[in-house]
């Protein structure tokens, strides 16, 4: 008789597929518009794409963009959106990177 496990096996990409469904649309959707955004600011930047950018240079391209990043009105972010703004770019950096802090 053959015995029948309690857990299934899990390919990666299985393991992959569930993650990306477990994070709620609108968590996608605000990580995807700051991730926008600090391409927006890098592109008057050097280097200008992110996604080359040395590791050892983030903390401080991330810095400026903090200090710079103003709403389309040129008014600064509230103190609760500058959270959000930060656990975006975390999160988009954690997924492609497997960087921990932003």
């Amino acid at each position: 008789m053959a015995s029948k496990h309690r857990f299934a096996e899990s390919s990666e990409e299985e393991k992959a597929t569930l993650m990306q469904i477990r994070k709620a649309k609108s968590t996608n959707d605000a990580t995807k518009t700051w991730v926008d955004t600090l391409r927006q600011y890098l592109a008057q930047e050097e280097p200008p794409d992110m996604d080359e950018m040395q590791l050892s240079d983030l903390p401080n391209v991330l810095k400026s963009f903090y200090v710079c990043v103003r709403m389309k009105k040129s008014e600064k972010y509230k103190s609760t959106t500058q959270h959000a703004m930060r656990a975006g770019l975390n999160q988009y950096f954690k997924d492609t990177r497997r960087i921990d802090k932003t």
